[in-house]
């Protein structure tokens, strides 16, 4: 990435675009992102369409645009917010990739919000459901907040 911005030919804003490659799937772009080196934080998709990780702090570790497919696979068996439908994170700047708005930056857990979590689990535990808020992480990095 630092060749694109470093190579007088390129305009500027193509340099600044950090698409995903159109052959990677996105189990391939989760894997590949700068994660926090201590384990606390998360990723998250923004309203913006942009896939990002971040530290416990919100700092964004790495961002990168998703294409319409790798949205629906991102929510594949789950109603998708209507505003993602029509949306391509592929035409967000390198800027506002790793600047995002307030709305797509995850909200901080705080201690109550992790109370309350863990008691909801608990209780969907005692009824035999699984849950993997508050334990291991889906992407089996385990990880936890």
């Amino acid at each position: 990435m630092a060749d694109k911005l470093l190579n007088p030919t390129m305009p500027q804003a193509v340099a600044d675009q950090q698409p995903a490659g159109d052959d990677m799937s996105l189990r391939d772009i989760r894997r590949s992102m700068k994660k926090d080196p201590d384990g606390h934080g998360i990723s998250a998709l923004g309203y913006d369409d942009v896939l990002r990780t971040f530290d416990n702090e919100r700092n964004v570790l790495d961002a990168v645009g998703l294409k319409p497919t790798h949205i629906r696979e991102y929510y594949d068996g789950l109603r998708m917010p209507e505003r993602l439908l029509t949306a391509d994170g592929r035409n967000i700047s390198r800027w506002d990739m790793f600047h995002p708005d307030a709305e797509n930056i995850p909200k901080k857990f705080t201690e109550e919000d992790i109370a309350a979590i863990r008691a909801h689990n608990e209780e969907l535990e005692k009824r035999g459901v699984t849950s993997c808020i508050l334990g291991k992480s889906a992407d089996n990095s385990g990880s936890t907040l």
